[in-house]
């Protein structure tokens, strides 16, 4: 009897555990990069601009450059892994559809730019 409440305990903290939340940086990215990305406001109108803050990152990987729509921004991390990028436009070339678009944090991991973060921003009309 207590092996089925322990296996049934068991089986309910595995489904907890591999809930991904959608927006987060553990979305899209090996569970072996914590770094959390976050974009403020995720809301805007094309042509606004937003700012992304990130942290959990590992400052031994160096600087994080953060993609969005063709763009790139870098950024050094402090001594705790975080970061923070301001007024990244949201525009691809003269105007940005109304839409979902991915915001990446990449980091160079053996000589390869490896995604260690993202979120998402959405355009209104």
């Amino acid at each position: 009897m207590f092996k089925v409440k322990y296996a049934a305990l068991g089986l309910s903290a595995l489904a907890v555990a591999a809930v991904v939340v959608p927006g987060t940086a553990n979305a899209a990215k090996p569970a072996r990069y914590s770094g959390v990305l976050t974009a403020i406001p995720n809301t805007l109108h094309a042509g606004d601009y937003f700012d992304v803050t990130g942290c959990g990152y590992d400052p031994a990987l160096g600087n994080v450059i953060v993609s969005f729509t063709g763009g790139g921004w870098g950024s050094p991390l402090d001594e705790n892994g975080c970061f923070t990028i301001s007024d990244i436009p949201a525009l691809s070339g003269d105007t940005l559809p109304s839409g979902t678009y991915e915001v990446q944090a990449k980091q160079l991991v053996r000589n390869r730019w490896v995604e260690t973060g993202d979120t998402t921003v959405t355009v209104v009309d």
